[in-house]
């Protein structure tokens, strides 16, 4: 399963739009085929195009879903442009984007097709080697990332004036302190596990988790106030997955990391356990091997920011970062395991218990 499977039946875009599209950034370009990605909640397609240079594989991405805002969606290829002028993370070359267009989905954007595997169903496939290249990189990744910052508040990473910004509106406040946004955040989440609130799936089963909800948030009510104060805000990846990687299967070179439309400004930490929940698997690997992996992530990290150190503040907020991880995968199991038999989805779900069991009182597995 991948983590986000929704067919795109209620988002189809024609040819036409699609052409349009494209002479709506590169007028010089004609479009010679469209390959559409089935899955996702937004538009995005691979094209073949002729350009005055000589032929070109592109991949166009428009918002036509609800799901991202648009000034947050804005960001994405703009942070395409930083992160490829800044720091070695290997992302997409952009051809351009357009913002907001009266006969067209928007926002759009065009950038380059970059060759690589998805390995989201199964990165256990990879070899040894070839796995711990990926989480090395992350790692080196991650710190490049972080050094881009600080930034000037908590918040979502967005577009306002035509410029990269933390925004600060209604629907997307600032927050002073990371540990009010991540209370905030959590409690969200617990109410969308008995059915408030919204998450992609989670109606459909409200029930399941519903007997946890009230020990965790009297758990995390003491627990993320009482926490070591954040470092200050940097970007934040936090949907850095075998998903949103292209890999090369027997080397493990990651070839690029796709999916910034959703950043936050946020503790570095927090991008750290949420990196590590998604890249390794204690569940599916045994002690010793996840051990090998978080320590070739947090050296690499580490090795990338000078002065940095896996000190007891960062490793006790760490720690309940991935407890809200853990709630969040919760929320979304209905969503990534929407195609799964119901034996998986409860094998999942007692994967979830089992975690919870080991950390907050009053919760049995």
């Amino acid at each position: 399963m991948t983590d986000d499977p929704v067919p795109a039946t209620d988002r189809e875009v024609s040819d036409e739009v699609v052409r349009g599209m494209v002479a709506a950034i590169r007028p010089e370009w004609d479009v010679e085929s469209v390959e559409r990605n089935p899955y996702g909640t937004d538009f995005v397609a691979t094209l073949a195009v002729r350009t005055p240079e000589g032929p070109q594989s592109v991949v166009l991405k428009a918002t036509t879903a609800d799901f991202v805002d648009p000034p947050i969606a804005r960001s994405e290829p703009r942070l395409f442009e930083l992160v490829g002028r800044e720091t070695s993370i290997p992302v997409p070359e952009v051809f351009g984007y357009c913002d907001a267009h009266e006969a067209f989905p928007a926002p759009f954007y065009l950038v380059e097709h970059v060759e690589g595997e998805n390995l989201e169903d199964d990165p256990e496939s990879l070899p040894p080697t070839a796995r711990e290249r990926v989480v090395r990189a992350a790692g080196r990744n991650l710190a490049e990332l972080h050094e881009l910052g600080p930034l000037p508040a908590v918040g979502s990473i967005g577009v306002a004036d035509g410029k990269l910004t933390v925004l600060d509106t209604d629907d997307h406040p600032r927050a002073e302190d990371f540990r009010e946004r991540l209370l905030d955040d959590s409690e969200r989440t617990l109410d969308a596990l008995t059915g408030g609130g919204y998450f992609p799936g989670l109606a459909d089963d409200p029930e399941r988790f519903a007997d946890l909800v009230e020990p965790v948030r009297e758990h995390l009510r003491d627990a993320i106030p009482a926490l070591p104060e954040p470092d200050p805000p940097t970007y934040n990846h936090w949907d850095y997955r075998y998903g949103n990687l292209l890999i090369d299967p027997e080397s493990g070179e990651t070839r690029a990391v796709l999916d910034w439309a959703n950043l936050s400004a946020a503790d570095p930490a927090y991008n750290l356990a949420k990196v590590e929940f998604h890249l390794l698997k204690p569940v599916r690997d045994d002690p010793e091997r996840t051990a090998v992996l978080r320590e070739t992530f947090r050296s690499a990290y580490a090795e990338g920011r000078e002065g940095w150190t896996f000190d007891e503040a960062t490793l006790e907020r760490m720690a309940v970062y991935r407890l809200t991880d853990r709630l969040d995968a919760m929320a979304c199991l209905p969503l990534w395991y929407e195609d799964a038999t119901p034996a998986e989805r409860d094998e999942r779900a007692a994967e979830h218990r089992a975690f919870l069991a080991e950390r907050v009182p009053g919760i049995d597995a």
